[in-house]
């Protein structure tokens, strides 16, 4: 499944417009809202704490070792 996030203004009539969207005419899409929060995102965030505490990025195999040890998966 393929995600995009953006952001949008609402018109004065309350109807949101999304154009430029990465799908083939004619696609089924889900479409969920969500008021965006003052400042930056969560991702932004942890962004600069990684770069300030200056930890080591992770690979996709170590991330699934963590997370299944954690579950007690082996």
């Amino acid at each position: 499944m393929k995600a995009i996030k953006t952001f949008a203004e609402v018109g004065s009539d309350k109807s949101l417009v999304l154009k430029s969207l990465p799908f083939v005419p004619g696609s089924r899409v889900e479409v969920i809202v969500f008021p965006a929060a003052d400042g930056e995102d969560v991702f932004s965030t942890m962004d600069k704490i990684v770069k300030k505490k200056r930890i080591k990025p992770l690979t996709m195999k170590q991330l699934e070792k963590i997370i299944h040890d954690i579950r007690g998966v082996s």
